[in-house]
């Protein structure tokens, strides 16, 4: 077998020679420009607003220390930028007059048979959440979004507003309201980089300029959440840091891409629509679709990667190069990890103050709580609260500790849960179904439905879970606080001296049944699953019986208790689904997850989109070449039989399966008819595959869509 293999010829299939090296170049010395340019931004932008604050916050503490009254007067400017707290004067109606511009240069597939508009006046798409092209510029503008869904996070918590007096139809009608404002806010900025014509760039650049100012004077006058304390004061530059760095990344990066788009204008590309654009890239010889076919077929070796942080953070997270995650994807975790940073400063800032009335109020009830469980000890040594028997430490330390690290176990959560996207998704190129459910041509509708939640209930359940399992760590941490401050709580010890004993007794059966199972009734020590001493074990089942009875109810309980702790810690993840494998079809999370990967495996597969690329630019791009001879064709499927050994066998197998498979079928279907014309072959057993001689024949002959 390894001399048959090394007789093989390899002949590697050669690409168009590309000047990889001075592009590589050329994108790493313009990427430190522009992280150079938007840090100088984002600094020179963060002291023009510290600037502005400075004065009014000076002018607050001298009269709060003359003891004088202290009225926040809002600048004259602030009733014009805003209506309302969520409508912007100024960047609403703008953004609606650019998306106004780009319809119109937008051409349609539906009017272009039209003799007014001639084929132009087109909702211009904000974001083709399929590709992969411009991720960076496109995460970045879905995380201005982390402010405004802080804002609907903090209604969703706080209940809304219980003294308005709007009805309930009137409130869900403005928060319509609201989101649509909202996503008006950045619809111009996606619709001109997808676009991708000077004109839009050029409106987008202007207008992100123009937002970026105001956000400086709204945010230095008008709006500011941690301002009465002296010592919040410089933690409101720490959470504009995030917010202005995303938008001087955007008024800095817009710029670029109108210069090189003025600079490289080809004629013939103008013809061209953006999903061709986009369609064309997949067949280039360094596209993730190019990279992913080659490992297909042994071309390449994916395992190294050549991103320069994959050795950095190989220890979380490997990088490929055959596979990019959709722009989907990308823009929901960068809005993610800024909503959790800014839900993380909100909590560390305006919680400690009210821990205090907290604290009193969670002392009563664990008073309540251990007069329920014991009675009163008058041997109890003496600390702050001599009369309680579960004395509570201070809270500000346990509670930071908590929130800090369910933002780290949170972040880890993301990461594997990234990871197990990726995972999935190649599961699903490849048609496997050992961690999914396998796909149902009846359920697409369901599949579809999935996919327009994913996005939303992953930050819904981000949110959710981040709170949880802050709340949760908190409890456990408040009573390890207890233990090291008061030496002994008896409360706690007495449900200790409860739980230690079942769980020793639990422990201990678990590794006996272990032991036993192992060494005295399975054969050759548990290799093979054979009984060994029928008759000790049979006696062993029925005593057993009944001690599992007892052992039943702790089981239960610990399956409670697992469940409680495992839904919390896993809260956060789609691709987990806490009903088990029977249920899991019931669970919205899981489903908006199996739906979304399901669409993106259907229209982002590698193979699809690198063999459509290639009959594209085949079309556009036709060469007048002659029709090759069957020989010259017949030496094609050699070498590239040769170049991919394995689908030599598939291919005779396939091609004996077909021709049995249509011989059966004739026999069925004619069997009065005479004994020689069965044995003739149909014409349909001819077409044999996909890499048979006869269709690259057709191929070639109709070279044509």
């Amino acid at each position: 077998m390894n001399r048959s293999k090394q007789n093989i010829p390899i002949i590697n299939r050669k690409f168009p020679s590309i000047l990889t090296i001075n592009l590589a170049s050329s994108r790493r010395i313009l990427s430190w420009i522009t992280l150079i340019a938007t840090i100088l931004l984002a600094i020179s932008t963060l002291i023009i607003k510290w600037a502005i604050l400075k004065p009014i916050h000076e002018e607050i503490i001298y009269k709060f220390k003359n003891k004088q009254p202290v009225f926040f007067k809002r600048h004259s400017i602030c009733r014009i930028i805003d209506l309302s707290s969520e409508f912007n004067i100024f960047t609403f109606p703008l953004s609606c007059f650019i998306i106004l511009l780009f319809a119109i240069i937008t051409k349609s597939v539906s009017f272009q048979g039209s003799k007014y508009c001639k084929g132009y006046i087109g909702i211009p798409i904000p974001l083709d959440f399929f590709a992969h092209v411009k991720r960076t510029l496109a995460a970045v503008i879905f995380a201005i979004f982390a402010d405004e869904l802080l804002d609907i996070a903090n209604d969703v918590l706080n209940g809304g507003n219980p003294s308005s007096n709007k009805g309930v139809a009137i409130i869900y009608l403005l928060q319509i309201l609201r989101v649509l404002v909202i996503g008006f806010r950045c619809y111009p900025t996606l619709a001109a980089v997808y676009i991708d014509t000077w004109f839009t760039l050029l409106c987008a650049t202007i207008y992100v300029w123009f937002d970026f100012s105001i956000t400086i004077v709204y945010n230095g006058l008008c709006h500011n959440d941690y301002y009465p304390s002296n010592d919040d004061y410089n933690k409101t530059n720490v959470t504009d840091i995030p917010r202005y760095l995303c938008l001087a990344y955007i008024s800095i990066k817009l710029p670029i891409l109108l210069f090189k788009r003025i600079r490289h204008r080809h004629i013939r590309d103008r013809q061209l629509t953006r999903e061709q654009k986009t369609l064309l890239y997949s067949s280039l010889p360094y596209s993730v679709e190019a990279q992913y076919v080659k490992k297909l077929f042994g071309m390449s070796n994916t395992k190294i990667s050549t991103n320069h942080f994959s050795q950095i953070f190989q220890f979380i997270y490997t990088w490929r190069d055959d596979f990019r995650f959709s722009s989907r994807v990308v823009s929901v975790y960068t809005s993610v990890l800024l909503l959790l940073y800014f839900l993380t400063i909100q909590f560390c800032v305006q919680g400690p103050p009210l821990l205090g009335t907290i604290r009193r109020n969670s002392q009563e009830l664990a008073n309540l709580f251990s007069k329920l469980i014991n009675t009163p000890d008058p041997n109890l040594q003496l600390n702050e609260n001599p009369s309680s028997d579960f004395p509570l430490p201070d809270f500000v330390r346990t509670y930071l500790i908590a929130f800090i690290a369910a933002l780290f176990i949170t972040f880890i959560q993301l990461l594997i849960m990234l990871a197990g996207i990726r995972r999935n998704l190649l599961q699903a190129y490849r048609g496997d179904d050992c961690e999914i459910p396998r796909r149902i041509s009846s359920e697409n509708i369901n599949y579809i439905t999935g996919t327009f939640h994913f996005a939303g209930y992953l930050i819904g359940y981000v949110i959710v879970g981040y709170i949880f399992l802050a709340i949760f760590l908190f409890i456990i941490l408040i009573s390890i606080d207890a233990f090291i401050i008061y030496g002994n709580v008896k409360t706690l010890e007495t449900i200790l001296k409860i739980i230690i004993p079942t769980l020793l007794l639990v422990f201990f059966k678990m590794y006996l049944n272990k032991i036993l199972g192992q060494y005295v009734f399975l054969q050759r020590a548990g290799e093979v699953l054979s009984i060994n001493n029928r008759r000790a074990l049979m006696i062993f089942l029925y005593f057993n019986f009944f001690l599992d009875a007892f052992l039943g109810f702790v089981a239960a309980i610990m399956r409670i208790l697992r469940s409680i702790a495992s839904e919390i810690l896993y809260m956060c993840r789609l691709d987990y689904s806490p009903l088990g494998r029977k249920l899991e079809t019931i669970d919205a999370g899981f489903s908006a997850y199996c739906g979304f990967i399901f669409v993106e495996c259907t229209h982002r597969h590698p193979v699809l989109l690198y063999f459509v690329s290639h009959l594209l630019r085949d079309h556009l791009y036709a060469t007048n070449k002659k029709r090759l001879s069957k020989a010259r064709h017949k030496w094609y499927v050699a070498v590239f039989l040769l170049n991919n050994p394995i689908l030599i066998y598939r291919r005779k197998r396939f091609l004996t399966h077909l021709q049995q498979t249509e011989l059966k079928m004739m026999l069925i279907e004619t069997k009065n008819l005479n004994e020689l014309y069965i044995e003739q072959p149909p014409i349909l057993a001819h077409r044999a595959s996909v890499i048979s001689v006869k269709d690259l024949e057709e191929l070639w002959e109709r070279r044509k869509f």
